[in-house]
């Protein structure tokens, strides 16, 4: 079974959004040489808390695997944020993932000031 965070960024690049390069998808932290500018729209895709649930005789049966999804938007004004929100909301909701918190308000990045929208989700994989 893929990690829950490369099961993420396969979705999002198989739903081949129009506003995002699947080269601008990271399972990590950005690397060193990612655009500093604010005029690239990137996804960083990370894991949060997961936890071992529907236990039965002391045993696991499956894992709830928590999944933060963090889009920072370019600065160039031609991506719609609402629309694009609502898009990858659906596109999750749709395959399984439930959002696990009240959606974050829109942020500015200080340094590159670019909008930022942050997703928390969350999926239950069977073990046993």
């Amino acid at each position: 079974m893929k990690l829950p965070i490369n099961q993420v960024a396969d979705l999002l690049i198989d739903a081949r959004l129009p506003w995002i390069d699947e080269q601008n998808i990271f399972t990590s932290n950005v690397t060193p040489d990612e655009d500093t500018t604010g005029k690239t729209t990137f996804i960083r895709i990370q894991d949060t808390v997961s936890q071992l649930t529907d236990h039965a005789n002391n045993l696991a049966s499956t894992i709830s695997a928590g999944v933060e999804v963090q889009i920072f938007f370019s600065t160039d004004g031609k991506i719609n944020i609402f629309d694009a929100k609502v898009t990858i909301l659906n596109l999750f909701q749709e395959n399984g993932w439930k959002v696990q918190r009240p959606l974050q308000p829109d942020s500015t990045d200080p340094d590159t000031k670019q909008r930022t929208v942050t997703f928390y989700i969350m999926k239950d994989f069977h073990i046993r």
